[in-house]
């Protein structure tokens, strides 16, 4: 199949400003909050920088500073799987790309943006009431067809793509959340850290009560627990996603 992306050349170097560029591409809905915690305190450990849109002002990803000691940068999260938008040019980089599978995602969404998050005051107060006045199931719908950039667009970018094992990982949300110590051995590794293994069980330690659950039996509460569509959507709906998520679904190896 045919695989449309953006055409933007590589960020170009003359010279390699850090030991290398980690990168952790990861969209919305997929624990970017977390990500950004963890990387944070793993580039703390690592003597690198981290830029990241979640600082206050938010970090201009395509500017990269010349670092004192040539220190490692980290870049995280970005927010899209665009694989030749960061992409840079005489500078050593790691990719992570970090993986939801799509229909939980748009539930993810559903219950984040209708119910859970505040928007009071805000322009997105209207958007909110809309949604509420939505099932779940005609939000998923609705959302993966006639959103601005629907999400199997986003994904687009890397069904066709031929990922490069010694410089580019792929891990998924759902690792994370159900057996984050084999999710934190592969992620460490792109800092190139001289023992991995061991830095791996000290994180995996420190973060292991993170993804613990007690229950999740709230209506109106997203679960971090994988397969969560199929206890919120119709079987009619599933087989709307499943078909409009195919090729992701096949290339990711998620159960239909």
């Amino acid at each position: 199949m045919s695989i449309a992306s953006k055409t933007q050349s590589p960020l170009k170097i003359s010279t390699p400003l850090a030991q290398r560029i980690v990168d952790v591409h990861a969209l919305h809905k997929s624990g970017t909050m977390f990500l950004f915690k963890f990387f944070q305190h793993l580039a703390k450990q690592q003597g690198a920088v981290l830029l990241s849109e979640n600082h206050d002002p938010a970090d201009d990803y395509l500017n990269l500073p010349a670092i004192e000691g040539n220190a490692t940068v980290c870049r995280c999260p970005i927010r899209t799987f665009d694989v030749d938008e960061f992409r840079l040019e005489n500078a050593p980089q790691h990719r992570i790309f970090h993986l939801r599978d799509p229909r939980d995602i748009l539930v993810s969404e559903y219950f984040s943006f209708g119910w859970i998050h505040t928007t009071q005051g805000t322009p997105l107060d209207q958007r909110r009431l809309e949604i509420q006045q939505m099932g779940v199931d005609e939000y998923v719908i609705t959302q993966s067809t006639q959103s601005t950039w629907p999400l199997d667009e986003k994904y687009a970018a890397l069904v066709d793509y031929d990922f490069d094992a010694a410089t580019e990982t792929v891990v998924k949300y759902e690792q994370m959340v159900t057996d984050f110590p084999k999710w934190c051995a592969q992620v460490v590794t792109a800092f190139g850290t001289r023992f991995p293994r061991m830095l791996a069980a000290r994180l995996a330690w420190r973060y292991r009560n993170e993804f613990k659950t007690s229950g999740e039996t709230m209506q109106h509460k997203r679960r971090i627990t994988p397969g969560d569509f199929r206890d919120k959507l119709k079987s009619d709906t599933i087989r709307i996603l499943n078909q409009r998520f195919e090729a992701v679904l096949e290339r990711f190896n998620y159960q239909r």
